[in-house]
């Protein structure tokens, strides 16, 4: 996790060459809030803020949940998973990417 997720919410949007009105235009997330994210002046975001401000930044959601601190300490992993085909693995990440979709209301 980076030292500050605000750091880390302004480099996003910067390296995209966003400003703070393109992205209210995008997730609705007005200026005053944004820049108090940025400035850590809101240290527990609400999920659909991450969510919003994740397809925005083109940045999985994990990504910035981890970032955040609001990861999964240690990853789930999935068992027997040796036995399968790529394309097998495929599959099950695209049914884990539709349940992630429906729970947080995002497009994957």
């Amino acid at each position: 996790m980076n030292s500050s997720f605000g750091k880390y919410l302004k480099q996003l949007r910067l390296s995209n060459r966003l400003s703070m009105a393109d992205v209210f235009d995008q997730t609705g997330i007005t200026n005053s809030r944004l820049s108090k994210l940025e400035h850590d002046q809101i240290t527990d975001p609400k999920i659909s803020t991450i969510c919003k401000l994740s397809k925005c930044y083109q940045v999985s959601v994990i990504t910035m949940l981890n970032e955040a601190g609001m990861g999964s300490a240690k990853p789930v992993p999935l068992q027997h998973t040796s036995f399968l085909t790529s394309k097998e693995l495929e599959v099950i990440q695209q049914i884990i990417d539709l349940f992630t979709k429906e729970r947080w209301n995002i497009e994957v």
